[in-house]
């Protein structure tokens, strides 16, 4: 017995170092191929990883900022591994716009994470593979999307006024203390969305599917805002499986909350009377042609945009409007400059309309400024390329990852000549209007095949939110409060939490 427990010892020792050599001679072995095949393939340069995480180490707190300086000595296209995923991150607006644009459908792809494979068995629209029925599928969303918001009785200015409403009782209910508006924020975000997907709700912050819909939405936020190791590390699977388990439970809770929603309209549904975004989905669902069942396009796809225009909606809008706030207290005089403009069109005695929109140019500058400036968006959702292709004269293999830096063309010195400077007033041309060309430039809402499919839904909020906003209530700092624009980055970069005060217009 003692013989063959040695024995056994041994062979286990023995095996554990062998499997331990193999297993650095093939990292070695890799990174030497690695190193060869870059230079056959004229891949583009980049920095040097670490064996298994690759470059992830080095991202830093504020990946733009870390990217802004690779930029400076390797260019605009950067190579980088993460974990076990070669990839590439695109810096500028005529690179973005090559790889986007003139190459859409070669950079249009989504990288095949993990977290992606289980949403929704690759339904999900914001993340299924490029190709025809994705075409189609955006085709139907931005229709059902583009129908509503133009309907005679969409009920989109009633819900946006109302939710600014609640939000301006709560902010003068402090009266001349200070608060942090974020929760406020975060929650008429989430109220907006919800009740443009699944209907105008009396009294919403009472609704218990609203209230276990913000919940499960601030669980997942807090459970993805650094992102998912299993995605670029999926070995790591193997080692803390909870962080899949976890994405599994979460993503099961989200669509079981949906399915009750649709299953609800299901039983009122008329197709005579589409009362929101879940109506139009429904309808269009019940409709799809010859041509879109052809090609895999079916009624579960539809209605799984849900999800999507849910999830991008909130966390998108909520950001952006606690940016806001931030600016006009940090920039008082340009608070009071859009006041003026906004009482002098629309005045005190009568709620702000969207039709009043060309008539407040500053209003939209400031809000393009806040978005560039701010960058409450950096990053598009990760591409990835759907075949071999070339970038900026450099070799780009099918299946790459690909990271769209757009806070690169938010602070490009040839486009904006002084960057760093809040200065509302670029986005107004000569003939004091809205330069919409200057705002095609800035891209908040990325480019191409995947740009925001939601993105004149949220112009629409973020206008009629923040015009009301001003229209009854001046910002400012507490005294002795200096603010720094801190911010911490995830899905989208957030302001810090702050303290502002707020007081009554009029």
């Amino acid at each position: 017995m003692a013989m063959g427990e040695t024995f056994s010892s041994t062979i286990g020792s023995s095996e554990v170092k062998t499997t331990a050599a193999v297993f650095v001679m093939t990292l070695v072995a890799v990174k030497l191929a690695t190193m060869v095949n870059k230079k056959r393939q004229n891949l583009p340069p980049g920095p040097c990883g670490l064996p298994l995480v690759g470059y992830l180490p080095f991202f830093g707190k504020q990946p733009p900022v870390t990217f802004h300086e690779l930029r400076k000595t390797y260019g605009d296209v950067i190579s980088i591994s993460m974990g076990s995923w070669p990839a590439v991150v695109i810096n500028g607006r005529e690179a973005i716009k090559e790889a986007l644009v003139t190459k859409g459908d070669d950079f249009s792809g989504r990288p095949a994470f993990t977290t992606a494979q289980l949403l929704n068995d690759g339904k999900n629209f914001g993340f299924s593979v490029f190709g025809p029925t994705w075409k189609m599928h955006r085709k139907i969303v931005s229709n059902v999307l583009y129908t509503f918001t133009n309907a005679r009785n969409n009920p989109i200015e009633d819900i946006i006024r109302t939710e600014a409403h609640t939000v301006i009782e709560e902010f003068l209910a402090h009266g001349e203390k200070s608060f942090c508006p974020r929760d406020s924020m975060q929650l008429a975000a989430s109220s907006l969305v919800f009740q443009l997907c699944y209907g105008a709700h009396q009294n919403i912050r009472e609704d218990q599917s609203f209230v276990s819909a913000v919940n499960g939405g601030r669980e997942f936020v807090e459970f993805t805002r650094a992102g998912n190791p299993v995605d670029v590390m999926p070995w790591l699977r193997f080692i803390v499986p909870h962080k899949v388990t976890k994405f599994v439970d979460l993503i099961t809770q989200s669509v079981a909350r949906r399915e009750r929603k649709v299953e609800e309209h299901v039983a009122v549904y008329d197709e005579n009377n589409l009362r929101d975004i879940t109506d139009g989905l429904i309808h269009a669902g019940d409709h799809l042609t010859g041509e879109e069942k052809a090609v895999g396009l079916d009624k579960r796809r539809v209605v799984e945009s849900l999800d999507t225009i849910y999830g991008a909606g909130s966390g998108t809008v909520a950001s952006t409007l606690q940016w806001c706030i931030y600016v006009m207290a940090a920039y008082p005089d340009t608070q009071e400059k859009l006041f003026q403009q906004i009482n002098e069109v629309v005045g005190q005695s009568r709620e702000a309309r969207l039709s009043d929109r060309a008539d407040l140019p500053l209003v939209e500058a400031t809000i393009y400024e806040i978005l560039r400036f701010c960058g409450s968006v950096p990053f598009a959702l990760p591409h990835a390329t759907t075949c071999d292709t070339t970038l900026r004269g450099y070799d780009i293999p099918e299946g790459t990852v690909v990271l769209i830096n757009l806070q690169s063309i938010y602070m490009e010195q040839d486009l904006w000549g002084d960057p760093e400077v809040f200065r509302p007033e670029r986005f107004i041309n000569s003939e004091g209007l809205l330069d919409r060309s200057l705002v095609e430039q800035a891209s908040p809402f990325s480019l191409g095949r995947r740009r925001c499919v939601g993105e004149f839904l949220a112009r629409m909020e973020l206008f009629l939110f923040f015009t009301t906003l001003l229209q009854r209530v001046r910002f400012y700092k507490p005294a002795g409060c200096e603010y720094n624009f801190e911010s911490t980055y995830g899905l989208t970069r957030d302001v810090q939490a702050f303290q502002v005060c707020a007081a009554p217009r009029g």
